[in-house]
């Protein structure tokens, strides 16, 4: 049987408003009208019926600012404006019930609680964006992989998924920086669109940083390379010890280290000699072009190989076809009286042409002068033996 008394209880005004909870008390309302409209069609016209129908309907029309006061997200800082809304200021140890609300007129002001709740959805929802991108920056691990067979030398692998992280966040702290209630955290927000900021144009440094320390390594690790362009030798030595001894700090705590104070200006400053070094590279290269013009065709990596090697003739071999298109390669002498068991090992003497199809012009015994000679040291005239 319905309960009329129950309805009334749970309609009453002296019900502590923090004991309320917003989906209940709608879901109950929203019942009572249902039973209400069945009794006003299954009983005659009576006073009890249409004070209960009363009592519903005045509920329904405060469900919402219930809801709004309810809020979970309201903090001191919501409850000061509602206050100043109400011109009114909670007593601490004053119960709040429905019927002091009702008093201050809390339920004529619903579109200023509506807009006070909606500000602390807001808000929240922002404050857990902002811990999302804090949460993700803890575990930004960097990748730190050996290098060939050095020790103690480490370099980083794939930054794919830092990368990823760090579009992720800053699409998050842009999307917070547009919203109008960023007020509360906009410091805090500020702080971490800067912090992102570094982190980014730190690992864009850092990431040229170890590319071109990488190609220039492999070049100055040769001692032609380093006799022959010293003072770059010298600076990238500079470099060298610096990015080694950042990768080793990086390898002991790998966990957030794209922020570190002075990390962005230490690369900047390396990326700076590196880019020194490379135009003095490419001014030197360019000297031996003009020196021997044939060089043009063949590219900076592949003329480089050749200048690393000077002590070696058969470095020339692989690129005499892009020099020369009737030369296929070059036959050196055999070093004599070997032991069987050792590799064969060449001279610098020249023994013969021989073209891509297989003919074969005899030298007799040349002097490497053509060797030489295309590492722009020595002479002219053995070029005319190749006409």
């Amino acid at each position: 049987m319905f309960n009329i008394c129950a309805v009334l209880a749970t309609l009453s005004l002296n019900v502590p408003f923090m004991n309320l909870e917003p989906e209940e008390v709608t879901s109950t309302t929203m019942k009572y009208l249902k039973t209400v409209q069945m009794l006003e069609k299954g009983l005659p016209p009576n006073d009890v019926v249409s004070m209960l129908k009363k009592k519903v309907e005045v509920m329904k029309q405060r469900l919402q600012v219930i809801t709004d006061i309810r809020n979970p997200h309201l903090k001191k800082r919501h409850w000061d404006l509602i206050q100043e809304a109400l011109n009114y200021k909670f007593i601490k140890d004053e119960p709040l019930t429905l019927g002091l609300l009702i008093e201050i007129d809390a339920f004529d002001k619903s579109e200023e609680m509506m807009e006070i709740a909606g500000m602390a959805s807001s808000q929240a929802a922002l404050e857990a964006i902002l811990k999302k991108v804090v949460d993700a920056s803890k575990h930004v691990e960097f990748p730190v992989l050996p290098y060939k067979d050095q020790k103690d030398v480490y370099i980083i692998g794939s930054t794919d998924e830092i990368q990823q992280l760090l579009d992720d966040s800053n699409i998050n702290i842009q999307t917070i920086q547009s919203s109008r209630h960023v007020g509360p955290i906009k410091t805090k927000v500020e702080e971490w669109a800067a912090s992102l900021s570094l982190f980014n144009k730190t690992l864009e440094s850092w990431i040229n940083c170890q590319r071109t320390w990488l190609y220039l390594e492999s070049i100055f690790s040769a001692p032609d390379i380093q006799r022959q362009l010293p003072v770059e030798a010298k600076l990238f030595v500079e470099v060298d010890r610096s990015y080694k001894e950042i990768m080793r700090r990086v390898k002991k705590t790998p966990i957030r280290n794209g922020t570190q104070p002075g990390l962005w200006e230490t690369f900047e400053y390396n990326n700076e000699l590196l880019d020194t070094i490379l135009k003095c590279l490419e001014a030197y290269l360019e000297t031996k072009r003009v020196t021997f013009p044939r060089f043009y065709f063949l590219s900076n990596d592949e003329l480089l190989e050749i200048l690393a090697q000077t002590q070696n003739p058969l470095a020339v071999q692989p690129h005499l076809r892009k020099c020369f298109d009737a030369i296929h390669r070059l036959e050196f002498a055999v070093v004599e009286g070997l032991p069987p068991e050792e590799e064969i090992q060449f001279t610098n003497d020249i023994l013969s042409m021989i073209s891509p199809e297989g003919e074969k012009i005899g030298l007799g015994k040349v002097s490497s002068f053509f060797f030489f000679f295309c590492l722009g040291f020595y002479g002219l005239g053995i070029t005319h033996t190749f006409y």
